[in-house]
């Protein structure tokens, strides 16, 4: 076998491993822990179940927000509609130098529980909130966003795990909707499967990074993130499970966040995560240690790997091309080809209207590994700014 058929194949095998083989791998491991806990349930009489919590602790909910006059309204009458003790909740809203009416219509919110902290130049989201962070009190910190809305009992939910003592963040359940049911964005089918990875990697005690919309921790947990962190739900969390805390996932701590209508939108904001991905790596490499165990397996599979993939597609694409004269390597890039082709066709009929099922998937898959490319290049370049721009959503906002 050629040089180029090894790296062929071996970028075959990364993208296969990746996407198929680790989920796999991930509910053989899921079903023996499930297994175990089945056996403790019937022999010793122990529980699954999370208990609710006996004693609830004081919360600080944490938002930060840059121009979200459009949905921080209705983000505050959410959580001030909360299932929780009014005297144990406290609310933070931290403006990034919002120039529209986001200050205004805070400050109208006339509610103890409400406070506004205004920050006249604009840093990003993580020095927002490590700020707030630092201002709080409480004993546990949620963490959300301004377009995302909790059903009446998520913090209730959130806070039970904190009764066991080597919890150190909860990731909730966080639903995508679209605002008013149009749109091109087909967001929700990648979602559905990240979903379904972080139930199990949280059954085997692997879960690494928050669902940045609807997370918590105790506030001693925090750990300050740099003020140049892009992903900055996933170094907090991750910050947490590097000092050794477990990270859990509770699929009843729900939460809607509406998605972006246009398919545009959500392709500058994957590139953006993709720059913060590749910073991420660097930063948390040492999670790779083996000694971590699952947790290590997790981060190889799930993230190192994950983001090498279109890299992979690259190698494999043009290896394949140089094979094509070889015996059999004709059909796999025809192959590779027309479902690049699938893809390509699909993001046309994106911009012109609803994209016909059968190309959603080959397009979104590279679409999506496009824009981990391009922000692994702007990362190389430096180019990405910790500000965030808000992205736009639909009309309609969901609701509990």
């Amino acid at each position: 076998m050629t040089a180029l058929a090894v790296i062929l194949w071996a970028s075959v095998g990364c993208i296969g491993y990746t996407y198929i083989g680790y989920p796999v791998l991930l509910m053989l491991m899921s079903s023996w822990t499930q297994l175990r806990s089945d056996w403790r349930l019937v022999s010793r009489g122990a529980t699954r179940r999370v208990a609710p919590a006996t004693r609830l602790p004081s919360l600080a909910v944490v938002v930060a927000a840059h121009n979200e006059e459009r949905h921080i309204a209705q983000r505050l009458q959410n959580l001030l509609a909360q299932d929780y003790p009014a005297e144990l909740l406290t609310i933070y809203v931290g403006s990034d130098a919002s120039d529209d009416q986001t200050v205004a219509i805070v400050r109208s919110v006339v509610d103890p529980r409400v406070r506004l902290v205004e920050f006249m130049l604009r840093r990003g989201k993580s020095s927002v909130v490590n700020d707030l962070v630092a201002i709080s009190t409480e004993e546990v910190v949620v963490f959300t966003d301004a377009n995302t809305s909790f059903r009446p009992d998520t913090l209730r939910s959130l806070v039970r795990h904190f009764e066991q003592p080597d919890v150190g963040c909860v990731c909730g359940e966080l639903l995508l909707v679209k605002g008013d049911g149009m749109g091109d964005n087909v967001d929700h089918i990648y979602w559905r499967y990240e979903r379904m990875l972080k139930f199990f990697e949280s059954r085997v005690g692997a879960l690494l990074g928050a669902n940045g919309g609807v997370y918590a921790m105790r506030r001693t947990d925090h750990r300050t993130i740099p003020s140049h962190a892009i992903v900055d739900d996933f170094w907090i969390s991750m910050a947490v499970v590097e000092a050794g805390r477990r990270c859990v996932y509770d699929p009843e701590a729900v939460a809607l966040e509406t998605i972006p209508e246009r398919i545009e939108d959500e392709f500058r904001r994957r590139v953006r995560i993709g720059a913060g991905n590749y910073q991420a790596l660097v930063r948390f490499v040492g999670m790779l240690d083996p000694r971590r165990g699952p947790v290590a397996l997790a981060f190889f599979s799930h993230k190192f790997l994950r983001w090498l993939v279109p890299h992979c597609m690259v190698l494999a694409l043009a290896c394949n091309t140089a094979l094509a004269s070889s015996h059999g390597y004709a059909l796999l890039l025809f192959i590779q080809v027309a479902f690049y082709g699938s893809a390509a066709l699909g993001w046309w009929w994106a911009r012109r209207g609803s994209t016909p099922v059968p190309l959603r998937v080959p397009m979104f898959f590279v679409g999506m590994n496009l824009g981990l490319m391009i922000g692994f290049f702007l990362y190389l370049r430096g180019r990405v700014s910790p500000a965030w721009r808000r992205t736009p959503r639909g009309q309609g906002e969901p609701s509990p």
